[in-house]
């Protein structure tokens, strides 16, 4: 067989792919019809650098909105290793109703569903009308011992439905 059918053999084909395009070993693998180690052996037997971890984080997360266990879209970025993250409820209605009037208030889903952050699904709330709404009190977040007596159920991860 010759090369053009091995084309994980072409230094320059797998420098380009990797550093130019900013493939990953995974993307490059998929694209040459091999498996990502043939991928990493020719990288090493051609002394083509890997990106380090940090380099490499860009290409693996492409999007910052991620789900949290709890069911809401934050959106997350990490800056000089300290991460920063906000609610992308929060973001919505900051976006319809400027950042004062969210500065100091709750924002609630009216249908209980965490992740439906349509403008129309929420509404700004002081922490007492946000607490008496979930039937809290005057805590927003009720105590492991409280939510166990509040009888809700629990999911097969222990998260309550």
């Amino acid at each position: 067989m010759t090369d053009s059918e091995y084309p994980w053999r072409d230094e320059s084909l797998l420098y380009d792919l990797y550093w130019e395009q900013e493939l990953s070993t995974v993307e490059i693998a998929d694209r040459l019809g091999c498996a990502q180690k043939t991928i990493w052996r020719w990288m090493e037997k051609f002394d083509i650098p890997r990106r380090d971890k940090h380099e490499a984080a860009p290409n693996r997360r492409r999007h910052p909105a991620v789900f949290t266990d709890r069911g809401y879209v934050i959106c997350a970025s990490n800056y000089r290793g300290t991460t920063d993250s906000v609610g992308i409820h929060r973001l919505v209605m900051v976006a319809e109703q400027g950042f004062d009037a969210v500065a100091d208030k709750h924002v609630h889903h009216k249908n209980g569903v965490r992740w439906d952050n349509r403008p129309e699904n929420l509404e700004l709330l002081s922490r007492a009308e946000h607490a008496d709404r979930h039937e809290f009190g005057t805590e927003i977040r009720p105590s492991d011992a409280e939510w166990d007596r509040s009888g809700r159920e629990r999911d097969e991860r222990g998260r309550f439905k």
